[in-house]
């Protein structure tokens, strides 16, 4: 810092920042590891150079993580605004960008990603071979203020004030299980009769999604034979027979059978979304209209997907 407090930016690199700013966040080295996908070495040995260059100690190690200390406050601040202007700028030069060639980075849910993006991408792929598709499967939100991706898809309620977009359209919940499962254990109509059956549910990862919060306070933990921390494992585990799992209709798939609908207000509702500043992206408007039509025109969701034009 100089004397008036501003960061003396020429005594560091970018990339060091961006380490500083994920350490901030996540609190951990392994978290931020993580998050940027590096070693944990790498960040060890590169904040501990950030500091040395500074001169100024920019975390306080203790039991709970990385702290900031209150001169690395300061610069949180100050990169921060940084960051923000710089990631301004990367999106006016994109959102000026008229051709139909480069890359679009999208984030999915696994099952959404796994099962129905492959098919999407390839047939985008014929249509626009110079546009190239960056997919990041995870259930996590990636910034898209913070250009960690460009396009999301999320099931979400209540989407960010900050972002645009679409519903594609609200999936229902019901009870799903293998033939095998019902040849041995009979086949239950309702949730009350549910209680009785070997169920899967979630560990703590999805444990406030309504249904199974319902799991958790009504039926006993004797009855639950397995926990998993995301829908496709437990999907899986219901095709293998081990017990009756509570899903969203997108998991549907041979060797399940729909038993039930749950409660109409057990849904959820799937987003298409961007980043305002890169609405005149030709490249990734493109690919956004593409795959609101793919999802739309997809069998298994006109089956079981409330379409909303």
């Amino acid at each position: 810092m100089d004397k008036e407090g501003r960061l003396r930016i020429n005594t560091i690199n970018w990339n060091d920042l961006n380490i500083f700013l994920e350490i901030a966040r996540e609190k951990t080295l392994s978290g931020a590891a993580l998050k940027l996908g590096v070693a944990h070495s790498t960040i060890f040995r590169r904040i501990n150079n950030l500091e040395s260059n500074l001169k100024v100690k920019l975390f306080s190690r203790n039991p709970d993580g990385y702290q900031l200390t209150e001169i690395g406050k300061e610069v949180l601040a100050d990169v921060k605004g940084a960051r923000s202007h710089v990631d301004a700028i990367h999106r006016l030069l994109d959102n000026s960008n008229s051709d139909l060639h480069g890359d679009v980075y999208v984030t999915a849910p696994h099952n959404l990603a796994y099962r129905f993006m492959p098919g999407y991408i390839a047939h985008f792929r014929e249509l626009y071979p110079l546009i190239r598709i960056n997919l990041m499967v995870s259930n996590k939100q990636y910034n898209l203020s913070r250009l960690e991706a460009d396009l999301a898809i999320r099931a979400t309620s209540h989407p960010p004030i900050d972002l645009v977009g679409k519903k594609l359209f609200t999936l229902q919940w019901a009870a799903y299980a293998s033939a095998e499962y019902i040849n041995t254990h009979g086949q239950p109509n309702n949730l009350t009769e549910i209680k009785q059956h070997l169920l899967i549910t979630s560990d703590k990862t999805l444990s406030k999604l309504p249904a199974y919060a319902w799991i958790e306070d009504n039926v006993p933990r004797d009855q639950v034979v397995m926990r998993c921390n995301d829908l496709v494992s437990m999907s899986s585990f219901s095709q293998a027979g081990i017990g009756i799992s509570l899903l969203p209709d997108d998991q549907a798939k041979p060797g399940l059978i729909r038993l039930f609908e749950l409660d109409k207000r057990i849904t959820s509702d799937i987003w298409l979304l961007i980043h305002p500043d890169m609405r005149q992206c030709s490249r990734l408007i493109t690919f956004r209209n593409f795959l609101m039509n793919s999802f739309r025109d997809d069998p298994l969701f006109q089956q079981y997907g409330i379409i909303d034009s």
